[in-house]
């Protein structure tokens, strides 16, 4: 912090590979989470991941894998719900934890990797 550089990059492609990092419902320049329960925070974050991938010309239906953490394993059955809705068939690879952040309030985090059209 402290420079106009960003801390990361959104999404790094590799061939036709998308690597985007993780995303979660925080605003980059004030550090603050946004969205006080579960289902908000995570369509924030499902909704700047497509957001990304459109940026770099993927997009859902591209995906490959999923990564999530959460930080309460009693919001797995919408976390599953979500990306049910979200996800076309076949569905990407998943894997989901339980994991601690270290941001207050933070119930989410996924990470994507997508392929995108030459």
């Amino acid at each position: 912090m402290g420079g106009s550089a960003a801390l990361m990059a959104d999404a790094v492609r590799w061939g036709d590979l998308l690597f985007l990092s993780g995303r979660a419902a925080v605003d980059p320049g004030t550090g603050k989470v946004g969205g006080d329960d579960f289902e908000t925070q995570a369509r924030v974050v499902l909704d700047d991941i497509f957001a990304v991938l459109a940026a770099a010309g993927s997009e859902p239906a591209q995906v490959l894998r999923v990564e999530c953490w959460l930080a309460d394993a009693a919001d797995f059955a919408t976390w599953n719900n979500l990306f049910v809705s979200m996800f076309p068939e076949p569905r990407p690879a998943r894997t989901t934890l339980v994991a601690a952040f270290p941001l207050p309030k933070l119930l989410i985090e996924v990470q994507v990797t997508a392929g995108v059209s030459s």
